[in-house]
């Protein structure tokens, strides 16, 4: 049995996404991982997230410049690559 999409689910949500990262932008403002000075499955974790968001058509604002630098850097890493 195939779970039924909701986009107005979605769309309700966008705002919640949105607010988390900023949240996560904030957060790396002065460190260089989500958990602190090493990566981490934190930082697997939010990097799965903040991928998967093209999925559904989002994308993370040029605005929050911290989590970008993040992004781009752990997305580098050789393990995000397999």
């Amino acid at each position: 049995m195939v779970d039924p999409q909701v986009p107005d689910w979605g769309e309700a949500n966008k705002p919640r996404a949105m607010q988390f990262l900023e949240f996560l932008d904030r957060e790396l403002k002065d460190r260089a991982f989500v958990a602190g000075a090493e990566y981490s499955v934190a930082d697997i974790t939010a990097l799965v997230a903040v991928d998967f968001m093209r999925v559904s058509k989002l994308a993370a604002p040029q605005s929050f410049g911290n989590l970008q630098r993040w992004h781009k850097a752990v997305s580098a890493r050789p393990s995000a690559a397999a």
